[in-house]
Parts: structure tokens; sequence; C-alpha cells
């Protein structure tokens, strides 16, 4: 069946408010504003950083259910990552890292019970004391809940294309 231009712009609209959200989240990463950033979060939420493996077949394989992760935070690990990304004391901080994060491939749909499943794809640059490079790309799937005007992040899984992690340390936000 075809949706109707009502029903497209609506979609369209949506996918707009998400990747305008997702915009003004990569803004306090990269500006530092880590408290803030944590407030997109809901109390209950899940950031997931599953550890990506490559299987004897060259497929990839998603072991999100087999428990081994770079991350698997509820908001109070979250919470206690940011104290220590702003409390001078994260010696992987010192200096601090510059970050650039950029969001793209916005895809939303609303779910029965009001939540939106969102996905979108990223690059995530970090440099530090001008010989450290690191650039991260992956995919995201998270579950949003409206809060007034905007959302509010109940889940978030990171898929990172990579299956070895170079970099020095994970000590980023995705």
């Amino acid at each position: 069946m075809t949706a109707t231009l009502s029903d497209q712009l609506a979609g369209m609209l949506l996918c707009h408010r998400v990747a305008d959200f997702y915009y003004a989240e990569a803004a306090l990463i990269d500006r530092r504003e880590f408290p803030a950033w944590l407030d997109l979060f809901t109390e209950d939420t899940r950031y997931l950083v599953p550890i990506r493996r490559n299987r004897a077949d060259g497929e990839f394989s998603d072991p999100a259910d087999a428990g081994i992760a770079h991350f698997d935070d509820g908001k109070d690990v979250l919470r206690r990552r940011v104290v220590r990304m702003t409390s001078g004391l994260a010696w992987t901080e010192d200096p601090p890292s510059v970050q650039r994060h950029l969001i793209t491939n916005v895809r939303a749909a609303e779910q029965p019970n009001g939540d939106l499943i969102a996905n979108s794809c990223f690059q995530a640059h970090r440099y530090r004391c001008d010989r450290e490079v690191e650039v991260f790309t992956g995919e995201r799937e998270d579950r949003l809940r409206p809060h007034g005007e905007s959302f509010r992040i109940a889940s978030r899984t990171v898929w990172l294309d990579h299956t070895t992690v170079l970099a020095n340390n994970l000590n980023l936000f995705l």
C-alpha cells in the first residue's frame, strides 16, 4: 500500500526532528558538555557497545547477546564516567581530547508504545596531543522516548565497524 502524502510528510518531519536531536547531542559531546549530554538519557537507559567479531566464514557476527562488550552501562555508570571526564583526574584526558562527531543516515519509526526506534550512522574523530588521531565509525540503534518537544535516549546500541579497536583507549562517548 502506498503511503499518503500526509504520512510521507509526517515521516520526514519525524526524521528531521530526530536528526536535529542527534546534531544537538553531538554538539554537547564535542563541546565537552558531558553533564548536559548525560541529561539526554533516561534513568533506566542501557548504553551498549558490543564487541564485534569476524567469523571464519567472513560474515560479521553481532554478539549483543553474548555478554561481551566494550561498554554495557546503565545511567549510574554513565554518570560515573561523566564525573571522571569532568574531574580533571582522567589521565587519558590530560590534556583534553578534541572530538568531532558526524551523524548521518538518520531513520526513525514510531512504535506502538509511543517510543521511537531510530538508527543513525556516525563518524567520531578524536585528536589529542597533536599526534594521537583516532577515527571511529559505525551505526547506532536508539530507543527514543518523547520528552516534551524533544526526546530522551532510553537505550543505545553502538555497532562499531571495527572488529579490532586500535585506539589507545575508549574514553569517549559515541
